[in-house]
């Protein structure tokens, strides 16, 4: 893997950083979403300028709308900015996921990392092009995990 080396627990991370990443994954929420900005102030509990300066980095957000913005959004929301942390949001109760759909995402995620390794390294590209089979196999694992419990 590609980046730097650094173990997660001695790096830091500047606030603006968080804010952000917080940014475009609502940048990238409201275009899958098709959503606009002032769609993005209601769901987070705020006026309709607040989804724009929340999204552009203008403006920080209140732990209250960023955990509306969690509980509507889940991990696309706030998995990129909790991972510069080495944190991910993972709901209690998820969707149920078959003994076969289990292997098969993780048999997908398999054969793609065997993919990217194929020349001893896997780069940040290639991560992102695997990030949402990466998602899918996570969910699976979260819901066995949940099983365990």
């Amino acid at each position: 893997m590609s980046g730097t080396a650094i173990p997660l627990l001695h790096r830091s991370v500047s606030g603006s950083k968080l804010v952000e990443t917080l940014g475009e994954s609502l940048s990238a929420i409201k275009a899958e979403d098709g959503l606009t900005d002032a769609e993005l102030g209601k769901y987070l509990h705020k006026g309709v300028d607040a989804g724009k300066a929340y999204r552009t980095g203008y403006a920080e957000m209140p732990v209250t709308s960023f955990l509306r913005g969690c509980e509507r959004w889940n991990g696309r929301f706030a998995n990129d900015a909790l991972s510069l942390i080495g944190m991910k949001l993972v709901p209690l109760h998820t969707a149920e996921v078959s003994d076969q759909s289990l292997q098969t995402r993780l048999s997908k995620l398999m054969f793609e990392v065997s993919v990217a390794l194929e020349d001893g390294n896997i780069d940040d590209l290639e991560i992102a092009r695997m990030k949402r089979t990466l998602i899918e196999a996570g969910e699976a694992i979260d819901c066995f995990r949940g099983k365990a419990a």
